[in-house]
């Protein structure tokens, strides 16, 4: 009788142990993708392209976490660090994760921008109850696409500093 019940009590242990295994944290690091960049084309001089570089980011910017850090005119370039995914802070049901950031940066010449974006230093995912979170490479890859977009469409505008 007590074989039977000493069974019973490490099957249930047993299925306990593989059921909460499975509910558990699985954190899989992920290579970092290859810098986006682009370059674009305008009807801009120097100084025009570099004013609106600075516009383009004060606008894309709009998060208090997402700042420039340096800017140079005389070498054409804007550089500063922006918040790609917000991280959130974990509770009892909802795992933690950390904010991802990218470094842009800007560089402007007579009728010719360009724009680099490189990956977060740390890109991971992992699954919490089936439910993948983190920052994957196609993630990566969505959101400099959207930034390139706009910010193609932005230094193609024809600008009031154009002509002064």
């Amino acid at each position: 009788m007590k074989i039977k019940k000493s069974i019973k009590v490490s099957a249930l242990f047993l299925v306990i142990t593989v059921f909460m295994s499975s509910c558990s944290l699985t954190r899989v690091a992920i290579p970092a993708p290859e810098t986006e960049t682009k370059n674009v084309e305008t009807e801009s001089d120097n100084n025009s392209n570099f004013i609106k570089a600075n516009e383009w980011m004060v606008q894309s910017f709009n998060n208090a976490k997402s700042v420039i850090q340096f800017k140079d005119k005389e070498a054409g370039i804007v550089k500063g660090k922006y918040l790609m995914k917000a991280g959130v802070n974990g509770t009892q049901y909802v795992a933690s994760s950390p904010s991802f950031y990218s470094i842009i940066t800007i560089r402007v010449k007579d009728n010719l921008s360009r724009i680099e974006i490189n990956a977060p230093s740390e890109m991971f995912s992992f699954k919490v109850y089936g439910i993948e979170t983190g920052f994957t490479k196609e993630m990566f890859l969505a959101k400099t696409s959207k930034l390139i977009n706009e910010f193609e469409i932005y230094m193609k505008k024809k600008s009031s500093n154009d002509n002064w």
